[in-house]
């Protein structure tokens, strides 16, 4: 997000989506955000959140199953601490829910991995998988992806791909997932309320 506490979440309001969850680094880089929509019930879990690590959990809640949804950026120059904070954290993920998914970027180009990478550990022992198929980064000389949206198994979306964005705001591509929800909305509305103690009773017996 390249943020810090000069920007306010007023100044980042979009219509519709008035909770903003986000954890800055500072203007210059890094820096993790996410909007939940009006019609969503979400709540941050920073107890599931390493320390030292970009990332963001929040727990979407759901009639039937809450979702664990977790955002997040490794920088390039992380070493293998990252990956021991990730596997911590998805533990504790898993202890609770098996309906999880992991997106951001990742910074590992999942088009060329080596089979000795830890990120293959850690999508086998969660039983993870990757929903994105094509380059999120595209350079005049080099095709990645590094932005994948990692989900569960028990995870059920009928879609997920990549978005075109203006190379004057990212040198990445979007991702999205959809997925069919169960979701309770609580929409106000305006309802009619008789108010019987203010009643006028001789004029009504007129």
């Amino acid at each position: 997000t390249h943020l810090d506490a000069n920007i306010l979440d007023r100044d980042l309001a979009i219509a519709g989506f008035s909770t903003i969850f986000r954890k800055d680094r500072n203007c210059f880089g890094g820096g993790v955000m996410i909007y939940v929509s009006d019609s969503l019930k979400a709540m941050r879990r920073s107890d599931l959140e390493p320390p030292n690590t970009e990332c963001i959990w929040i727990e979407i809640c759901n009639p039937t199953f809450n979702i664990f949804l977790c955002c997040i950026y490794r920088p390039p120059n992380s070493d293998s601490s990252f990956w021991e904070n990730i596997t911590c954290s998805l533990d504790k993920v898993s202890d609770i829910s098996n309906h999880i998914i992991v997106l951001g970027d990742l910074n590992v180009n999942f088009l060329n991995m080596p089979i000795s990478h830890k990120i293959h550990e850690i999508l086998l022992n969660f039983s993870l998988f990757n929903t994105i198929h094509e380059a999120t980064r595209i350079t005049q000389n080099t095709r990645k992806l590094i932005d994948p949206i990692l989900v569960t198994e028990d995870i059920s979306y009928f879609d997920s791909g990549t978005i075109d964005i203006e190379s004057s705001v990212s040198d990445h591509r979007g991702t999205y997932i959809s997925m069919k929800t169960s979701v309770n909305y609580n929409n106000a509305y305006n309802r009619q309320v008789w108010m019987y103690k203010q009643a006028d009773f001789n004029k009504l017996n007129t």
